[in-house]
């Protein structure tokens, strides 16, 4: 009879801290922790953290502002953060052992003087740049499950990338593109400069895009991508679903299309001859231009857009 009471009192002991540890976590996130940042000097930043939300703000001031809300304010769950030479990273702090209903999120005040590299990583947390313009030299942002939304972004170098969550990505304009999904969609309205896109299984969805660039589907997931203006060559791969795209009217280029078991169907069909399973033909009377198309399964559809 002691050893079953003795059993009870430990189960009591054990179970009563989590309760009580519950119920603390059920409060709403309040403000825990606050950095300030100098950015005189500093050519890179890095916000790093698994699956908090972060969100940006424009800062009123030249400072670097990180906040952290948190449901259970401990000095150990705060941003670990190295600053050294031109460089500042600030990362998730520690979380508690048993983490349910523990929650923490981030705002990230960053100055429109700072010009320089930033460099965004989660987990599963959302990254929200919509509040911002950014000019910066470059951009890199890496998500695994969350969204990515970003209103306005210009940059010698951008390269987004998300296992599957989404790039919500308004006007991006960059020398050099980069955008990498394995199941996460695309969904962009202005696109501008050389793109290198590829994807698993994802949909890319972009509105008008200037410049040049190679999109490769490498399993599924449709390309549906129209070109207000092109200024060097693009190359589309999708290996079992459809390419859609839409080229300007004036454009004089030299144009391949090959399908194993998909059809092609254009808007030039008069300048196209037939070569087995490879459509092909020279549009206008200056191809400076290389449009290559190319599928396993899926359909190819290139049209004119309007002038």
């Amino acid at each position: 009879m002691r050893i079953k009471k003795q059993v009870v009192c430990c189960m009591v002991t054990l179970l009563f801290p989590m309760a009580l540890s519950a119920c603390t976590h059920s409060q709403s996130p309040q403000i825990a922790n606050e950095l300030h940042f100098s950015l005189d000097g500093i050519s890179d930043v890095t916000v790093s953290y698994d699956e908090e939300p972060i969100t940006f703000f424009k800062a009123e001031g030249d400072e670097l502002i990180i906040k952290e809300y948190m449901t259970e304010n401990k000095s150990s769950y705060y941003a670990s953060v190295t600053q050294k030479n031109d460089r500042i990273h600030v990362s998730e702090g520690r979380k508690p052992l048993f983490k349910d209903g523990f929650y923490r999120y981030v705002e990230v005040y960053l100055p429109a003087s700072y010009q320089e590299a930033l460099t965004i990583t989660t987990t599963d947390g959302d990254i929200d740049l919509s509040r911002l313009e950014l000019q910066l030299s470059g951009l890199y942002i890496d998500s695994t499950a969350g969204t990515v939304e970003i209103n306005s972004a210009h940059a010698s170098d951008i390269h987004l990338s998300s296992t599957s969550g989404t790039l919500e990505l308004g006007k991006i304009e960059a020398d050099t593109i980069q955008l990498q999904t394995t199941r996460g969609n695309v969904l962009c309205d202005e696109l501008t400069g050389c793109v290198t896109y590829t994807s698993t299984s994802g949909n890319a969805d972009i509105k008008a895009a200037t410049g040049s660039g190679s999109y490769k589907a490498n399993n599924s997931g449709n390309l549906n991508v129209a070109y207000a203006e092109v200024t060097g060559d693009l190359y589309f791969f999708n290996k079992n679903d459809a390419i859609n795209l839409t080229i300007p009217a004036d454009l004089d280029f030299e144009f391949e299309a090959t399908t194993k078991n998909g059809s092609v169907t254009t808007t030039f069909q008069e300048y196209l001859t037939i070569d087995g399973r490879t459509i092909r033909g020279i549009v206008g009377g200056d191809a400076t231009i290389t449009i290559t198309t190319e599928t396993n399964n899926g359909n190819i559809e290139v049209a004119y857009g309007e002038n």
